[in-house]
């Protein structure tokens, strides 16, 4: 490779790394076919291959769709270079970091940069810069291919450079091609700015955000069902990914589903999304097996199955065990009458408790538990399962960022290995709202650190006092269907005392006899247990 004296005196200019340092950071294999740039793998190609690549997509869908496909390819190769950089270099001055993806994009020969204007405030989203593009790849082979454009033909590279600064700020970042050689213009011309800045009502900014920006569900129709989720991918299919082969037996086979696990792992989400393998189109009915409104749900699914209306019927009950003898009945009478078959009727059973303890707590018909447990979907606490932390912080971050139409932000590799290590008690819930927290309280926005989700959860963490009292409401929410069923049976004269004789009782028997694992189902300790049970026999 020669580089004339002239360039050499310019390849330590600018912000690190410089040009220099980026050559010196390049091996160059022809031995191995292999050349890289401080360990990434780069390729070394003709420049026709991407005008080829332009004329062919143009050809097969038309001009829009072909720099829609390059300004999204554009966009996440810009990502990815950005977020290359800030690895590679860890210890590069954020500014530096920024200004590096025009020096990247000259040292792979795709243009060379010139800056007119370029003023950013990271802390405060702010960023407005003006650059000119000589001896553009794109602007080249196109006007050697076919004269002169009538509009600007840069699109892989205003994506890449919307897709570089975008990493940096919370807001996403967006350039235009105002002049472009292809044109006949000395030079090519950008101007990047904020999508406010923009205004989201601008053309341009419109089809970015509806177009280019496309969620994983737009593109789930190219992607084949058991396909490894990329780290945009949405949090329900993360979660529904270790269980997806028993779903999918589920709803092939038309059966109604039970699903367990503790509060946060995600109970609601594998509902959700056994309803849309199951049903192409459904009404979906989700109510606590406590509430009242339950039998009128049902009646109103009995008719709709009478009058043959369209697409499926789904009941999604929370809190199974807390069904009333009565409404049991009803429940087992609807799925036993000929109208609701498998292809109209699905029902779905949620509980925090495990079917052990379903089974063994006699509150449920087990004619209806039966019916549900031949398939059981029992989800496991985010404690056991820490490969799966990482991908759905990225997960959430990506999903509010969308939202937003911002930029997801970046979790450090020492901020990932923190992330995993935590026992995140509170399971989903908790970890969304912790990584949130941190990206939002971040030190270096669109980059999350250890210190930063530190600072997350401490300020996030309640006191004990506040931790008790939040677990004495959720206690009281739950308490309150038993209390509904225990009223009459207080007013016909039943006695708090032997409601509390009939637990400890239920409790014995369950454990065996065992007087401290009874203990431990009553939240007790087993000198407590032993002391009630004792004063108790004394009375008696």
């Amino acid at each position: 490779m020669r580089i004339s004296r002239d360039e050499l005196s310019l390849l330590d200019r600018g912000g690190r790394p410089t040009l220099a340092d980026m050559l010196d950071k390049m091996t160059f294999s022809p031995t191995r076919g292999s050349i890289e740039l401080n360990g990434a793998r780069m390729v070394l190609s003709r420049a026709t291959f991407g005008a080829d690549l332009q004329d062919e997509l143009i050809r097969r869908f038309g001009e829009r769709e072909a720099m829609v496909l390059l300004l999204r390819l554009g966009y996440r190769s810009g990502r990815e270079d950005a977020e290359f950089v800030r690895r590679a270099w860890p210890n590069l001055d954020i500014g530096d970091a920024f200004t590096a993806g025009t020096r990247l994009h000259m040292v792979t020969g795709t243009v060379r940069v010139e800056t007119l204007h370029n003023d950013f405030d990271f802390r405060n989203d702010r960023f407005s810069g003006d650059f000119l593009w000589h001896d553009s790849v794109e602007a080249t082979e196109y006007s050697r291919r076919h004269g002169r454009a009538t509009k600007p033909v840069c699109w892989a590279q205003t994506g890449y450079a919307a897709g570089y600064a975008s990493v940096f700020f919370r807001k996403l970042i967006l350039y235009k091609e105002v002049s472009c050689a292809a044109m006949g213009d000395k030079s090519c011309r950008v101007v990047g700015k904020t999508v406010d800045d923009w205004g989201r009502d601008d053309p341009f900014v419109r089809m970015f955000l509806e177009e280019v920006l496309v969620t994983r569900a737009e593109s789930l129709p190219r992607i084949e069902a058991d396909d490894a989720p990329g780290p945009a991918a949405r949090a329900e299919d993360l979660i529904v990914a270790p269980l997806r082969p028993t779903l999918e037996r589920i709803a092939e086979q038309g059966l109604n589903a039970l699903i367990t696990g503790p509060d946060g792992s995600g109970r609601f989400a594998v509902a959700n999304w056994l309803t849309a393998k199951r049903f192409r189109t459904a009404e979906v009915h989700r109510v606590h097996g406590a509430s009242s409104t339950l039998p009128r749900v049902l009646e109103a699914i009995t008719q709709a199955l009478a009058k043959g209306t369209a697409g499926g019927q789904v009941l999604i009950i929370d809190a199974l065990e807390t069904l009333p003898e009565p409404v049991q009945v009803d429940l087992l009478a609807l799925l036993k009458t000929a109208r609701a078959r498998p292809e109209k009727v699905l029902l779905v059973g949620l509980s925090t408790l495990p079917l052990s303890r379903l089974q063994g707590q006699g509150g449920l018909r087990a004619e209806l538990l039966f019916a549900l447990s031949v398939a059981h979907v029992a989800l496991r606490p985010l404690a056991n399962r820490p490969e799966d932390v990482v991908p759905l912080a990225d997960a959430f971050l990506a999903r509010t960022a969308q939202r937003r139409s911002a930029a997801a932000p970046v979790i450090e590799e020492e901020a990932r290995a923190t992330l995993k290590a935590r026992p995140w008690p509170g399971n989903l819930p908790q970890l969304e709202s912790t990584v949130l927290r941190a990206a939002m309280l971040a030190q270096t926005p669109g980059r999350i650190t250890a210190a930063d989700l530190r600072a997350a959860t401490d300020d996030a963490a309640p006191s004990v006092t506040e931790q008790a009292g939040a677990a004495g409401e959720q206690g009281a929410a739950r308490v309150a269907p038993l209390w509904e069923e225990l009223r009459p049976l207080l007013q016909d004269g039943l006695t708090l005392d032997q409601v509390v004789s009939a637990l400890e009782r239920h409790a014995l028997e369950e454990a065996g006899g065992n007087t401290s694992a009874a203990a431990r189902l009553l939240g007790l300790t087993r000198a407590k247990l032993d002391y009630r049970l004792n004063r108790k026999g004394a009375v008696d």
